[in-house]
């Protein structure tokens, strides 16, 4: 008789564990997925990858997500190095064979650009290296230290036009005082060069962009369906 219960509770447990078991390896097949579809647009990056409470098994048969949330630290986005940013991706559909695409309905991200990273798009500032960066949340802006011992100083306020981000000169100084119109002009122009990229992914547009004391804090938003990358 006890032979026989021992039996039975084995059996049991096999077959509760095999839905877990499933619903588990569903889950990693799915953030495997996503993570694979972001590769190309946020390389060397660490991601984390969450899923609506929707059993995931379901999910991976119809192939559609209620949401994704993406977490992402010391990722390259374009130009910016060690960025980090959380998106939430709403009525994810995905498609596609080997190279997993998505289909994405909106989105809403955040992404902080550090201090480390403003001098990279900020490029050198007509000719003179940036060698350091303050910011200044009071004022919405950041000073760009320039040349040797921090010779000058550009300072740059971060905006959102047209949908994308952008970076407004409004003083240029050599050793505290006004730099000449030629100079001034020159790096001004230098700034304006480095435009973001004609397009954001998923077809996101920038909200907004604030300083703060780690870096500039921007906004995206898109609201229309829109994949993350090409395939592969």
């Amino acid at each position: 008789m006890r032979r026989r219960t021992v039996t039975a509770l084995a059996c049991v447990g096999v077959l509760v564990a095999l839905p877990v078991g499933g619903e588990l390896l569903a889950r990693a097949e799915l953030q495997h997925r996503i993570r694979s579809a972001m590769a190309s647009r946020v390389p060397d990056g660490d991601l984390e990858i969450g899923l609506s409470s929707r059993p995931a098994l379901l999910q991976l048969v119809d192939k559609r997500l209620p949401f994704v949330e993406v977490d992402g630290a010391h990722a390259r986005i374009g130009r910016i190095q060690d960025a980090s940013f959380h998106a939430r991706l709403e009525g994810v559909r995905l498609t596609g064979g080997g190279a997993e695409r998505a289909e994405v309905a909106s989105a809403r991200v955040t992404v902080l650009v550090p201090s480390s990273a403003v001098a990279g798009l900020a490029g050198d500032s007509g000719g003179l290296p940036v060698t350091g960066v303050r910011t200044d949340p009071d004022r919405d802006t950041l000073t760009l230290l320039i040349g040797q011992g921090g010779l000058g100083s550009v300072t740059v306020r971060p905006e959102t036009v047209g949908g994308r981000v952008g970076m407004t000169v409004t003083s240029v100084e050599i050793m505290g005082r006004p730099a000449p119109d030629a100079m001034a002009r020159r790096i001004r122009d230098a700034v304006a060069q480095r435009a973001d990229p004609e397009e954001y992914p998923l077809g996101l547009r920038a909200t907004s962009a604030r300083v703060e004391e780690d870096g500039i804090h921007v906004r995206l938003k898109s609201d229309g369906p829109a994949t993350p990358s090409r395939a592969g």
